[in-house]
């Protein structure tokens, strides 16, 4: 979220308690300790405290596959964690609770809000950029010299031929899927093998590569951003695949798909695979 939509999400979480009063708190934070919006009845010490604790318990779940989600039950109350769309959701609220309202609250409209402002958010960077660029343009524009009659007799291609443009093909990997989930696994990002990923920046040098091809033999293809494997004795042969990428592609675990990076010359965005 790159813009300041806590107060929407405020308005949601104060206008659910008016509904379910037993719902007694909410929060949304994330990993690294920064809260994106709270209810008032949550303390800054109770905060940071629920933050600790939870990160701790994240980090030493990680190695057995990760926190799904987590809820932690009392004599009175109950807290429930949830992943939401990379921040997460801690409620608090009494047994006497409705279970259908509150699961309504945490896993329909709390993360379809939450989708709607990071939507907004984006559109709104992505229209800075371009206003950036266009001044960038104009500028540059304004300081190159018009070309006169006598220039146009002699004019230079060198542009068109300069390396920056000239890439060697990008190189094709074959994968067979590994399945992996969790509270902090994105649902969006594969993980690749450390020692592909390097030869890729070998290859292209200072080139951004933020997102890869992913074919299956059938011909599904989509793609995806990438993060190396963690852990480096497991990551020959094998790509790790969230359950929506795996949907994506109508695929399953143990079968084969081909990858490669996508590069492009000036960083522009990558356009939309085939076979939607």
């Amino acid at each position: 979220m790159t813009q300041d939509y806590s107060a929407e999400l405020k308005t949601v979480i104060d206008e659910f308690k008016n509904v379910s009063p037993e719902v007694t708190s909410a929060l949304i934070f994330k990993m690294d300790g920064g809260i994106v919006v709270s209810s008032e009845a949550v303390t800054k010490k109770q905060t940071k405290t629920l933050i600790a604790s939870f990160c701790e318990m994240a980090d030493q779940a990680e190695s057995m596959g990760d926190i799904e989600n987590l809820i932690v039950q009392g004599a009175n109350r109950q807290l429930s964690i949830r992943n939401v769309n990379n921040r997460y959701l801690a409620t608090v609220s009494s047994k006497a609770a409705d279970e259908k309202v509150v699961k309504t609250f945490t896993r329909v409209i709390i993360p379809t809000v939450v989708k709607l402002v990071d939507q907004i958010s984006e559109l709104s960077s992505d229209e800075a950029a371009q206003d950036k660029k266009n001044e960038v343009t104009q500028d540059e524009n304004a300081r190159v010299p018009k070309q006169t009659s006598q220039d146009k007799s002699t004019p230079d291609f060198s542009a068109s031929f300069c390396s920056e443009h000239i890439l060697p093909e990008p190189p094709v990997n074959q994968f067979i899927i590994e399945k992996i989930g969790g509270l902090l696994v994105p649902s969006d990002i594969a993980r690749v093998d450390s020692e592909v990923i390097a030869k890729w920046h070998e290859i292209y040098g200072k080139k951004e590569i933020t997102q890869i091809h992913i074919e299956t033999l059938e011909g599904k293809a989509i793609l995806c951003g990438f993060r190396p494997i963690k852990e480096a004795n497991q990551a020959k042969g094998v790509i790790q695949f969230p359950e929506k990428i795996m949907q994506a592609l109508q695929t399953s675990k143990g079968k084969l798909v081909i990858v490669k990076p996508v590069i492009t010359a000036q960083g522009e965005k990558a356009v939309e695979a085939k076979n939607k």
